[in-house]
């Protein structure tokens, strides 16, 4: 595996926990939200294309879902033959895919600046920026997503999420760190505690501060012993 697909698995893996987490939010919800609720609160962690076509008469979420679809395009090499065009549905690189999703996804969040599907098209954005290295774009992207949001919706929770991974990748140590222990200490948050915890650390190592990428792995380990991420920290725990 190349060392740029191992970057952007590592990178995703805590969204994957987060969908997960999502997902049961919504089964367990599902009879108090409105329909429109329950499609913002898939769609904010990329999880629901699918559902998303099934209820393609709604403009905004067409829209979104069309823009989501681009986004996992599958990238084909350009053809060689004389003549020969690109695969319909296809983009001849990853860079070439990133900039029609992000493209797409500005479109919506500026075409549905009321509705929860340009609000999760605006997330879309920031995800989009931080995969191309764009950190500062992402940050200001997150960041009007966290302003619109409610205080209580899953919008404001992941969206600081990620405007704290933004904030990290710029090097903005001291601001991601403070957005991370912030939001682990929402206990009945919508994010795994665990998971950002573990960005936490992540953090603290970037930053240089071992003692507290210690403590922040060790409590992975002592309050989550059953945590996906608990073997990773211990074992980054003994190489410290």
């Amino acid at each position: 595996m190349k060392a740029t697909e191992r970057h952007h698995l590592k990178q995703n893996e805590f969204a994957a926990t987060t969908a997960r987490v999502v997902g049961a939010a919504v089964e367990h919800r599902s009879r108090i939200l409105p329909i429109a609720g329950i499609i913002a609160l898939v769609l904010i962690v990329g999880g629901a294309f699918y559902y998303v076509q099934k209820r393609g008469a709604d403009q905004a979420s067409a829209a979104l879902g069309s823009a989501m679809a681009i986004a996992q395009s599958p990238v084909v090499p350009p053809p060689t033959l004389p003549g020969a065009t690109q695969q319909a549905g296809t983009f001849p690189t990853d860079q070439a895919r990133l900039e029609a999703a992000l493209k797409a996804f500005e479109e919506v969040a500026a075409k549905y600046p009321s509705d929860d599907s340009g609000l999760a098209a605006k997330y879309q954005m920031g995800a989009t920026l931080l995969s191309m290295g764009r950190a500062a774009e992402a940050e200001t992207a997150f960041a009007d997503v966290v302003k619109r949001a409610g205080s209580s919706s899953i919008y404001k929770s992941v969206a600081e999420l990620g405007r704290g991974q933004a904030l990290a990748s710029a090097g903005k140590y001291d601001e991601a760190i403070k957005t991370f222990t912030d939001l682990s200490a929402q206990r009945d948050g919508a994010l795994p505690v665990d998971g950002v915890l573990m960005q936490l650390a992540r953090t603290y190592v970037k930053a240089g501060k071992t003692q507290d990428a210690r403590a922040a792995f060790k409590r992975v380990v002592d309050e989550f012993p059953g945590s996906p991420y608990t073997a990773e920290a211990r074992q980054l725990l003994a190489g410290m």
